[in-house]
């Protein structure tokens, strides 16, 4: 693993990991989710690495490129532990399902890959790992699983409680705020809180006077 770039190369004919790979585990994971974490390695030949935050996607699965390439997940390195194993466990998956289901056209998050999501988390959901908040809205996940974590409204609500900002304080997002209030996104775009439709905001945009719908877990400035 390096700093920016932490990676970890893994195989089936490693026994053992650093200690230096491991403490990089334990920054990012919650503790007792460590060796869990570092038992996947070191049954699966693939390289995994921490990245600084996209936008478009909270971590990834590429199968190898040639005959001489492995598998590769990346996940961005400014998650909260709980959402960091979640999102480890999603590619994972993906991990497993390609391995298992050799030159086989499957959908990315068809039955195969949510049956295999499903058996690989369960292990991670004990009070030791999870607090009961999120225990509980993984268990409701798990009846309904969708392509990504930030897409079931509720468990994403739950996870952002233990988001902070730089500071350490709580992120605000759009949801917190009142009718009316004018907020800024991450994209620099200014907006003036409107209506709730179903699951989403109608916010008018100050910079162009155009009406935007807004996630109501949006992070604001």
């Amino acid at each position: 693993m390096e700093n920016g770039k932490c990676k970890v190369k893994s195989c089936s004919y490693f026994c053992s990991m650093t200690d230096k790979e491991y403490q990089i585990l334990q920054r990012y994971f919650p503790a007792a989710a460590v060796p869990m974490v570092a038992e996947a390695y070191m049954q699966s030949r693939f390289q995994l690495r921490f990245k600084k935050p996209r936008n478009s996607k909270l971590g990834d699965f590429r199968p190898p490129r040639d005959a001489n390439d492995i598998c590769h997940i990346t996940l961005n390195g400014n998650l909260n532990p709980y959402q960091m194993l979640v999102t480890f466990v999603h590619e994972l998956a993906h991990y497993t399902v390609y391995v298992t289901y050799p030159n086989q056209r499957l959908e990315p998050h068809g039955d195969e890959w949510k049956l295999t999501f499903s058996r690989l988390l369960m292990p991670y959901l004990i009070p030791e790992i999870f607090p009961d908040d999120l225990l509980k809205a993984l268990w409701r996940h798990l009846q309904h699983i969708k392509a990504s974590s930030t897409a079931d409204a509720n468990l994403a609500r739950v996870m952002k409680r233990y988001d902070a900002t730089p500071s350490g304080e709580k992120a605000l997002t759009v949801e917190d705020l009142s009718e009316g209030s004018v907020f800024q996104l991450a994209n620099g775009m200014t907006f003036r809180k409107g209506p709730k439709r179903r699951t989403r905001y109608q916010c008018e945009c100050l910079d162009n006077g155009r009406t935007y719908s807004v996630s109501g877990l949006a992070e604001v400035k």
